[in-house]
């Protein structure tokens, strides 16, 4: 019996180290974070670069691996992916997030803003922060950051200098209602097609007119098949980063406090990125052959206010007025 001592103790050895390794291995929180835009956009930037960060600061346990350009579904299926875990992570806009949480459609109600400084100061305003936390005690998930997604302008196959011309455009928009908003109170037909298949629909002329960020026009080589971009401005648009219920609750207190951390920082840099980008994307766009002009954009107002208050949208009553009074430099 003696002699096959050594030979138990190395099995409970071995087990042993199994067991750790195993535990170990439990540790090791695996994240897919998904998202409709290209590699080269400043948004894959970001994640890529919170990824590299997360993972470093926390040796290697928390590991996010970055899915772009809609492989993992559309924008308008990423709430109901983060609630059921089949996706951890996800930019979703604040207009689609507003679906789920109405309140959150008052930063995509048409021509909210007066302009872009005005944007800035909502982004770092009392009532941002506390529209998001109004959205993750809705939904249970975790709304960590808010990042400027660019000033919505409209594309053309040809001019369209006033509301008037809009008539009957086959103008695409993403599904949201605030978008929606925008093409129904112009009298347009909004087309609702995933975001993939915008480039094809446009060259073969199925859709006129699309509005979208010029980053992304530029991103998604939209010049190709648009000649005119008209600079309504008619939304100035942010991506909310947000977490899954289950995934957020996997982290450990110390984990969220650093996750949330580095997202919130991240979000600056990729705030004051695509700023710098919009004149540059402007400059781009006339470089290829695109006619940018501006438009009167009171005019635009005019007819959006006449279809649909911000509170019809879902805003919450006294919230406008508080937007609005940013503008003004009042808190």
């Amino acid at each position: 019996m003696k002699s096959f001592l050594p030979w138990r103790r190395a099995a409970f050895a071995l087990v042993a180290l199994g067991c750790a390794m195993a535990v170990q291995a439990q540790q090791v929180l695996q994240f897919k974070w998904g998202h409709v835009y290209e590699p080269t956009s400043i948004f894959h930037q970001q994640a890529e670069l919170a990824a590299r960060k997360i993972a470093e600061q926390s040796d290697g346990k928390i590991r996010i691996e970055v899915v772009p350009s809609s492989k993992m579904g559309q924008e308008a299926d990423f709430p109901l992916m983060l609630a059921n875990d089949s996706m951890q992570i996800a930019y979703v806009g604040d207009a689609t997030l507003a679906e789920g949480y109405p309140p959150l459609s008052l930063g995509s109600y048409p021509f909210a803003f007066k302009d872009l400084d005005h944007m800035r100061k909502y982004l770092a305003s009392p009532l941002l922060a506390d529209l998001m936390k109004g959205y993750n005690e809705k939904s249970g998930n975790r709304m960590v950051a808010t990042v400027y997604y660019g000033a919505r302008q409209v594309t053309s196959a040809r001019p369209l200098a006033k509301p008037e011309d809009f008539r009957d455009l086959r103008l695409y928009v993403p599904a949201a209602a605030a978008y929606q908003l925008f093409a129904t109170a112009l009298d347009a037909k909004p087309l609702t097609l995933p975001f993939m298949s915008l480039y094809g629909a446009l060259k073969k002329g199925e859709v006129e007119a699309q509005e979208n960020p010029l980053g992304i026009v530029r991103s998604k080589k939209l010049y190709e098949v648009q000649k005119y971009v008209q600079l309504t401005a008619h939304v100035y648009d942010t991506l909310g980063i947000v977490i899954g219920k289950a995934a957020w609750a996997r982290l450990s207190p110390p984990q969220q406090a650093m996750v949330e951390k580095v997202l919130v920082e991240t979000a600056k840099w990729t705030n004051v990125g695509v700023i710098a980008g919009e004149l540059e994307d402007e400059q781009f766009l006339r470089s290829k052959g695109m006619t940018v002009t501006p438009v009167n954009r009171q005019l635009f107002l005019e007819r959006i206010v006449k279809r649909a208050t911000p509170e019809q949208q879902g805003a919450r009553p006294g919230d406008y007025a508080k937007l609005q009074a940013l503008a003004a430099g009042a808190n």
